[in-house]
């Protein structure tokens, strides 16, 4: 065994689960951001967990809206899905610069992307910092499932997005 960086480590764990973030911003538009921080963390009461840089915009609109989506985008969209972990939402509509189409959630005011595969809506149940992130954990209010759409995941650390047969 020798040492290796904390990058050389997510390299080496890859693909990750990938999904687009949505979150509603001050004046009603979307706010989409790329994510493959996010785990499932328990079955009852479903609950995920995910982490997003307190530099973001993301993280401070959870906080404020206490509400996300999490869509897990079909490989049809995969260059416009890595396209939103590229640009700042404080910059631009990701979704309608990227060609991204959102639907209106079901039990949350934040949308989802329409070409998913899964869809989870999330309310938040707790922030954590941990460094230079915060970890939001929250309960699943919602599960949107399209069997015929192929998911996209994170590859070779977050430099590509490609979709994997299970």
């Amino acid at each position: 065994m020798e040492h290796v960086t904390i990058k050389d480590a997510e390299r080496m764990t890859s693909p990750n689960p990938f999904a687009l973030v949505a979150t509603r911003k001050e004046d009603g538009t979307a706010n989409v951001m790329a994510l493959s921080w996010w785990t499932y963390v328990s079955n009852s009461p479903a609950t995920v967990a995910i982490c997003t840089s307190d530099r973001g915009l993301t993280g401070s609109l959870i906080k404020k809206n206490g509400e996300f989506t999490l869509s897990m985008p079909d490989e049809s969209i995969k260059e416009a899905a890595f396209l939103c972990g590229t640009r700042s939402g404080r910059d631009c509509d990701k979704a309608a610069e990227f060609g991204i189409e959102l639907e209106d959630g079901e039990t949350v005011g934040a949308p989802h992307v329409r070409m998913s595969a899964l869809v989870l809506e999330c309310r938040l149940v707790n922030a954590v910092a941990v460094g230079d992130h915060t970890m939001y954990i929250a309960e699943v209010t919602s599960v949107l499932a399209d069997a015929s759409r192929r998911p996209v995941f994170a590859a070779e650390g977050y430099k590509r997005l490609t979709a994997v047969d299970i």
